[in-house]
């Protein structure tokens, strides 16, 4: 879907306010927009920061991105608004989140050496403070709620495990937690995931060159190939919903191996994806 010339494909997010498929090339520090169906899209790249880890949009306008080291509001035509950072490592980047049902932005970051337990989940809040959610992540990946909003789902790419911890909505609190779905090493690693309305997760696996569906209660259910190594994070979409758009990376293939790689799939998902929800702030 559309040739964005991406190396490291993250963060896929279907904005339903323009109609728009949104995703990094994270990086580059860019913003990639696509708009258009298949074989007719049409490609925007916009550089925003060094590097660049997800899009949401926020309820009063505009999106907020996490970058390097924290935050950024930036304004609908991507002009860059207001920073708010995080931490001040620079052996530390931020990776992969999401947002709940009340507004708070979440977002994992890890070690630029992919050590282990080097990294932390980050809660954004509506009023722009940042907070500590969970401590001695690796890299943190896909982040979902299921159960009313009462459980997370949080992958970690080095544990090669999905996570499912007791969420209090009401503060945004992440308490005990059990293993959900543990990924066997030669089917790759858990990287970005989606949730789907019948609570089925879709798990892009890095290495594993393919999107698994886990139903709700961690069962495999269905594989779906994809014809390039290393799937970075998966969204639904499109006109009506029921389009899983998978993210795609060059990193660490052969030049020339997979001339796919970076490159976004259309997949028939036959279901349609989960609400996903904006930044209050």
């Amino acid at each position: 879907m559309g040739d964005a010339d991406v190396f490291h494909g993250e963060g896929a997010f279907w904005d339903g306010a323009t109609g728009t498929l949104r995703h990094v090339d994270m990086l580059a520090g860019d913003l990639i927009t696509i708009a258009g169906a298949e074989g007719a899209a049409s490609v925007t790249r916009t550089a925003v920061s060094h590097v660049l880890a997800l899009v949401r949009r926020r309820r009063q306008g505009g999106f907020v991105v996490a970058v390097e080291r924290g935050f950024t509001l930036i304004a609908d035509d991507l002009r860059i608004e207001h920073e708010i950072p995080a931490f001040d490592d620079p052996d530390v980047r931020m990776n992969e989140g999401a947002c709940d049902a009340a507004g708070r932005l979440f977002c994992g970051s890890m070690a630029y050496d992919a050590r282990e337990s080097g990294g932390r989940l980050y809660r954004l809040d509506p009023d722009l403070s940042v907070h500590v959610a969970l401590e001695g992540v690796s890299i943190p990946n896909g982040l979902v709620w299921t159960d009313a909003g009462r459980t997370a789902l949080h992958a970690d790419t080095l544990a090669g495990e999905i996570r499912a911890y007791d969420y209090d909505p009401d503060t945004g609190a992440f308490g005990a937690s059990r293993v959900f779905v543990r990924i066997d090493e030669a089917d790759g690693a858990p990287d970005g995931t989606a949730l789907d309305a019948e609570g089925g997760l879709w798990v892009a696996l890095w290495g594993g060159g393919a999107v698994h569906r886990y139903d709700a209660h961690g069962r495999l259910d269905r594989i779906v190939p994809l014809p390039v190594t290393n799937p970075t994070s998966c969204a639904f979409g499109g006109a009506t919903g029921d389009t899983l758009f998978v993210t795609t990376s060059r990193q660490g293939i052969d030049d020339g191996a997979e001339p796919l790689a970076g490159r976004v799939f259309e997949v028939p998902a036959g279901v349609h994806g989960a609400p996903i929800h904006a930044f209050a702030g």
